[in-house]
């Protein structure tokens, strides 16, 4: 009862998402259920994005204008093993990626502390650094003391360095990447939800391992690393300013005492209160759904029935139980049939005229076989779901369709 998506394993994620995003909208132009101020969201990792999945459909959601679909990227430059793309610059990569498939991309890189600094930047000199510093560069400087970052990135270029010098090595150290900046994550939230005609991308530049110290931010075997030593218990305290004392934390290493800040905190209040706004917890797994009447024994006379002496194919029996089936005023319309262009090799086609095909956009070009019995038809309002040559995409409509009842009450 608690996962509401399936979206495992690793890069199925993006593509259910996008599916889920144009189910959404399918619902809602065939008047099923109103989701119109819903929202889509998929929280992924840079390296992920190296999944074919992950990208390999970003078009639909383009294509169909899919702006109730947000996605988060963590870019914190790490891989399992090593770096993303040590030598290069992840961000800028998958920034022209989703811009070529027409998304809308906003960057959330820098935290506030740097907002001073540019500012003083006439000459372009340290956006100049920032630009040309590859992203192992920045993995290690996480890794290492503000000392290091203003020896070895400050210190490329005298005007960089100038700019630093009134810093301590301390205040150099806290200037933070933007995903770990509350506001600069609000605003690229809140800008994204209010953009309208495409689907967003936030690329977030963060630190693997952040605030857990030095054995663990930005090292390579962070994803392996599974106990904090006492040293690092205490800065992570320090770090989340948690009212613990050493001694606290001396008695026992493996059991630290839980803190909670209590019912009546501020902070408990405000987000207990925004969850109750947003319709209570999450993630929650909700099945209750409207109940379906079944199609009377009429829809199953012609199968019962046969074909007599007449050899049948299987494939053409299908097609006529469902036609008849679809025709049921009740029944019919929650039947959502899923195509990857094989209408015409299984003799489905026949839907085309009477059930359309799904498009948003409609059928805004003159059909070559607009004159026939049998002529393809789009529609907003269309009945068929109709992925392309695009078995995975089939498989992940597939998914939003066949959990309908559980994330919106409708059966599909």
């Amino acid at each position: 009862q608690f996962w509401e998506f399936p979206t495992v394993s690793m890069g199925i994620g993006p593509m259910n998402a996008i599916y889920q995003a144009q189910s959404n909208r399918y619902l809602h132009n065939r008047g099923l259920k109103d989701t119109s101020d819903q929202q889509v969201w998929a929280f992924l990792g840079d390296g992920e994005m190296d999944e074919p999945e992950s990208r390999g459909l970003l078009q639909l959601a383009a294509n169909e204008n899919l702006d109730n679909l947000n996605f988060v990227i963590n870019c914190n430059l790490q891989r399992l093993d090593g770096p993303v793309r040590g030598n290069g610059k992840i961000m800028q990569e998958l920034e022209a990626f989703f811009r070529g498939a027409g998304w809308n991309v906003i960057k959330v890189v820098w935290g506030r502390e740097w907002d001073e600094l540019l500012a003083k930047d006439t000459d372009g000199s340290l956006v100049k650094i920032m630009n040309e510093t590859p992203d192992g560069d920045y993995q290690t400087y996480k890794a290492e003391s503000g000392g290091f970052v203003r020896e070895h990135f400050f210190g490329k270029d005298p005007a960089t360095k100038d700019l630093v010098a009134d810093l301590s090595d301390d205040q150099i150290w806290n200037l933070k990447r933007g995903g770990h900046d509350y506001r600069k994550v609000y605003a690229a939230y809140k800008a994204a939800t209010e953009f309208k005609g495409k689907p967003t991308v936030i690329l977030a530049k963060t630190v693997k391992g952040y605030g857990l110290g030095p054995h663990f931010e930005g090292r390579n075997a962070t994803h392996q690393m599974k106990k904090l030593t006492l040293d690092d218990l205490k800065k992570f305290r320090d770090h989340l300013r948690i009212p613990i004392t050493d001694d606290q934390l001396d008695k026992d290493l493996y059991q630290p005492p839980y803190y909670h800040p209590g019912p009546d905190a501020p902070e408990i209040k405000y987000m207990m209160e925004r969850r109750a706004a947003l319709g209570g917890s999450v993630p929650e797994r909700r099945s209750k759904h409207q109940a379906i009447t079944l199609p009377d024994a009429k829809s199953y006379e012609v199968a019962k029935r046969g074909s007599g002496k007449q050899q049948a194919a299987t494939t053409m029996a299908f097609v006529r139980l469902l036609k008849d089936l679809m025709r049921d005023k009740e029944f019919g319309k929650h039947i959502a049939p899923i195509i990857p262009d094989e209408a015409r090799t299984f003799g489905m086609d026949a839907f085309f005229p009477t059930a359309k095909i799904y498009n948003p956009k409609g059928q805004n070009y003159l059909s070559v076989d607009r004159d026939l019995v049998l002529a393809y038809k789009e529609s907003p309002a269309g009945q068929l779901i109709h992925p392309g040559i695009n078995e995975a995409g089939a498989v992940a409509a597939f998914t939003a369709a066949g959990t309908a009842y559980a994330t919106h009450g409708v059966p599909l």
